[in-house]
């Protein structure tokens, strides 16, 4: 729905060099410089200059570049909207967070999806980062999230609230006086998107510490792999105690003293949707199976 030029532009932006511009888009480098030309002309300003040999925005361009992005995202928007008008029936697409487990989701939605009348449900799991620039391109309905996202441009409903603690193989020391006796161990992390990453991060810095103070550490991409590591006891791994669920037998949550974190979920919609009353019943069964 764009000019095909503003692409150009975004990802000259991005790289700040018109030949590795051309090579990503799959043409000629004069045609990049043309559609900057044509763009200039359009917009009556100069969107790009040289500091040296370095290609940097004017304030005129970082304008351009902030609204172009948006345009970009409601683009993409409209397109997911109309394909979806044009679907029969209604199906909700809800994103979960990987971080939490993905067996807690399947509890609740089995249960849901088991009363009369219940809707059409499409569940997307994900990173949380991933879920918002899914729900922010209208690929989603509505995802569930820790509170720290609420300062994202979306419109919010608490949930509840779920324990984040930490966890280590059976055979670990259970009571630990701080958080600080865990660092000469290896510390297994979620890679950077991730909410417990973020929570995390939150989490060492009340206690003034960093992650980087563990003698080790490793970041794996999925949850099981985390949950099976601390269970092999490789490390230990800071989560939401969901994720932990079916995993008693195998793990141990870690008594550490002035350790008692509950974290806060919302469901975030776009502010603008229309729809918000089709699936409201749907966020309240889900927020009283969630809070049982």
């Amino acid at each position: 729905m764009l000019d095909f030029r503003i692409a150009t532009f975004l990802q000259l932006c991005e790289t700040k060099s018109y030949t590795k511009t051309a090579k990503l888009l799959d043409i000629t480098q004069p045609s990049v410089t043309q559609h900057i030309k044509y763009l200039q002309r359009r917009y009556q300003c100069k969107l790009f200059s040289y500091e040296g040999k370095t290609l940097r925005l004017t304030p005129e361009g970082e304008y351009l570049r902030r609204q172009a992005e948006a345009m970009t995202k409601m683009s993409a928007k409209i397109v997911a909207d109309l394909k979806r008008m044009g679907e029969a029936g209604q199906v909700l697409r809800f994103g979960y967070p990987e971080e939490l487990g993905e067996a807690a989701a399947a509890r609740i939605l089995a249960g849901i999806l088991k009363q009369e009348n219940a809707p059409e449900v499409s569940l997307y799991v994900k990173k949380t980062d991933d879920l918002i620039a899914m729900l922010e391109n209208g690929q989603l309905d509505f995802i569930l999230a820790d509170s720290m996202y609420e300062d994202v441009p979306f419109a919010s409903e608490p949930v509840g609230e779920v324990g984040f603690a930490c966890y280590a193989a059976k055979n670990h020391e259970k009571a630990l006086e701080a958080i600080s006796q865990l660092l000469p161990e290896r510390l297994l992390m979620s890679e950077n998107g991730a909410a417990d990453r973020a929570v995390l991060d939150e989490v060492l810095e009340q206690h003034k510490l960093l992650a980087d103070e563990f003698q080790h550490s490793m970041t794996a991409g999925t949850s099981v792999s985390l949950r099976e590591l601390t269970a092999a006891g490789i490390g230990v791994q800071f989560a939401y105690e969901t994720s932990m669920q079916d995993m008693e037998d195998r793990v141990q949550k870690l008594d550490i003293s002035n350790f008692d974190e509950k974290r806060s979920l919302v469901f975030l919609y776009q502010k603008e949707n229309t729809e918000i009353d089709t699936f409201k019943s749907f966020l309240e069964s889900f927020r009283k199976a969630w809070n049982k």
